[in-house]
């Protein structure tokens, strides 16, 4: 049977084991969630693609960042950075919990000629999967393999996991000396040195792991990740101490832990407690009564509506403990009601439908804006808080971005037809031009015209015809001096013409003396234009061939994107078939995990419920005993 002076210890010590394991997971998850690609931002990208998805990837779009990589392995383009887009690849599938594919990633690349700082990053990688499925010892036999200094974080990381392992292992000095060489501004030292410090405080090192509880608990950092887990060093080391039957030194660090974080209700609920084990049952109320205000759903507040009444029992205040058992019964059959209703909610939708009012699917901060409007979004709270739901979350929300994409796709594709129908409308009306841009006739019209010149060419050479050369202006001058010759010759049997003819004789001299001296240059400028133009023929057949290739090629592209739209068509309708199917299925899971976490509290506060009902008979009983 139950005892109510064996109560408290019995849930401190439930909570405080699930307190030390959630903590101790905490630092796992957010250890997890953050994928070992540090120093991405510090080294040059050479490879366009592998740059869009670092790009998606800085954005949050890890779905983009993956497609992103996989289009791009299907590219022929330049293979720069290869490994690093398949090790960015690999990190990506191992973020989604894809583990097999992950692993097989980094097999393939190990088979491949890497670098070694690449090749020490695969290791680490492989190591921090193993350790995640939980196979401890190969996790470190993966990390003995690390010759070489990892860049930024992963460094931090590398040496946070080997603590981890030592501590699995519960060889404390050496988990102690690894941590001790992590980087003091690295996040990872913190989370190293809290789980070696909640560690310890458990095992028989209680205060090398109080020392270090403490100092993380009084830490004055305001970085977020720091400030949570200074609430959950203070949390773990005040449930120590009320184990311990230490409730002054328990109250001073569970005083240490914020009213507004998350922590905050199991730590009201164990100062409750610890002004409980002092006696001083007026303190122990007030924690207690702050928690009932909050109106939360979690086991905490719960139990505070337990302890209350075991609180005025304790003090010798049978009436009021009876009261508050009776109400705290009350409330527990409420609470129950309430959760059968969330269960039939989410049975009916109600889940699905509250996280699309909420927005929680885009952005889970918007839950803290929003006023409830279903039986189960007061359960949004406990269920995120959950990894594997988050998880679950996550995935829904990228399927139905797949779903949107694929119906953008979808519609895209009367618009391209189109497009494709005007281009080959176009090219149609512009083939009978191309066909006769590309005949040969006219290239034969002017290879003849170039064979006659080149004839030419050849006879002024062997003549050495320097007047066949001769300028328009050059010509006109020798013609009007054989105009003049001709006159002369019809004068001079009259006249005295010797003067005219001298001067004719004279003119006659220089002209024929500058186009003499001016044929080698004519000639050869003449010889030039030949041969630029044989090489603007050959030019022309290439541009000619290379246009009815091209013309063939463009009457082949048009059936084959065609055929591309036909089928692409088809193959979206069946992925969408398929998405539908899927998103049906995780919401059925979303679901199922839901309705477990609500079974999982009714059973919890089944048995309030009775210890409540149990209370209540034996002070009934008491009462009823003559004294």
């Amino acid at each position: 049977m139950y005892e109510s002076g064996n109560r408290p210890r019995r849930i401190l010590a439930y909570r405080e084991w699930r307190k030390c394991i959630r903590g101790f997971l905490l630092c796992l998850c957010l250890a997890s969630a953050d994928l070992a690609v540090a120093g991405l931002d510090q080294h040059r990208v050479e490879n366009l693609d592998y740059g869009s998805a670092l790009y998606e990837y800085f954005q949050g779009n890890e779905l983009n960042a993956i497609t992103r990589l996989m289009v791009a392995a299907e590219r022929p383009r330049s293979t720069n950075q290869a490994n690093e887009a398949n090790l960015l690849l690999a990190d990506l599938y191992y973020g989604y919990g894809l583990y097999e594919e992950s692993r097989q990633m980094f097999a393939r690349l190990l088979t491949a000629e890497v670098s070694d700082s690449i090749q020490d990053r695969i290791w680490f990688n492989l190591a921090r999967l193993r350790f995640e499925q939980g196979y401890r010892d190969n996790a470190r036999e993966l990390l003995s393999r690390i010759s070489n200094r990892l860049p930024g974080s992963i460094e931090s990381e590398r040496k946070y996991l080997l603590t981890n392992l030592y501590l699995d292992s519960a060889d404390y000095d050496k988990a102690a000396d690894i941590s001790n060489q992590i980087d003091s501004d690295s996040i990872w030292k913190k989370y190293a040195r809290y789980n070696l410090g909640a560690a310890m405080i458990e095992d028989d090192r209680y205060q090398q792991g109080k020392y270090i509880l403490n100092a993380i608990g009084q830490s004055t950092s305001l970085a977020a990740e720091q400030v949570a887990l200074r609430d959950q060093a203070n949390l773990s080391l005040g449930l120590r101490h009320l184990r311990m039957d230490l409730p002054d030194q328990a109250l001073k660090t569970l005083t240490r832990v914020r009213l507004q974080g998350p922590l905050s209700n199991d730590a009201l609920l164990a100062s409750g407690w610890a002004w409980y084990h002092q006696e001083k049952f007026k303190q122990a109320l007030i924690p207690w009564r702050i928690l009932l205000r909050k109106n939360a759903v979690d086991a905490a507040t719960q139990e505070a509506i337990l302890a209350i009444p075991t609180n005025y029992a304790k003090a010798g205040q049978d009436s009021l403990a009876i009261k508050h058992y009776e109400i705290a019964a009350r409330q527990f059959e409420s609470q129950l009601r309430i959760l059968d209703n969330a269960v039939d909610s989410i049975n009916n939708d109600g889940l699905i439908a509250a996280l699309r009012e909420h927005a929680i699917l885009f952005d889970r901060s918007s839950l803290q804006r929003l006023p409830p409007s279903s039986d189960v979004t007061p359960q949004l709270h406990l269920l995120l808080a959950s990894k594997g739901f988050q998880r679950e979350i996550k995935r829904f929300q990228e399927l139905l971005n797949i779903r949107t994409s694929l119906r953008y796709w979808g519609s895209s594709f009367p618009a391209l037809e189109l497009m494709l129908a005007e281009r080959r409308q176009r090219f149609e009306q512009k083939l009978p031009l191309l066909e006769q841009t590309t005949s040969f006739d006219r290239l034969n019209l002017l290879r003849d015209k170039r064979n006659q010149f080149s004839e030419r060419v050849a006879e002024i050479d062997l003549a050495q015809d320097f007047q066949a050369l001769v300028t328009p202006e050059e010509a006109d001058h020798l013609a009007r001096l054989q105009r003049i010759q001709r006159s002369i010759n019809n004068v001079s049997a009259s006249r005295n013409t010797t003067y005219q003819q001298n001067t004719h004789r004279l003119l006659s001299g220089i002209l024929n003396y500058d186009l003499e001296t001016d044929f080698p240059v004519r000639f050869w400028a003449a010889k030039k234009q030949s041969i630029l133009l044989d090489r603007t023929l050959v030019e022309a057949d290439q541009r000619v061939e290379s246009l009815r290739q091209i013309s063939r090629r463009t009457a082949l592209d048009f059936e084959a994107f065609q055929a591309r739209i036909d089928g692409q068509t088809d193959r979206i309708h069946n992925l969408r078939t398929q998405v539908s199917r899927l998103l049906s299925r995780q919401e059925t899971r979303i679901n199922q995990m839901a309705i477990a976490s609500i079974r999982q509290q009714q059973r919890h506060i089944v048995q309030l419920r009775l210890n409540a009902r149990f209370e209540l008979a034996r002070l009934y009983d008491k009462l009823a005993t003559p004294q």
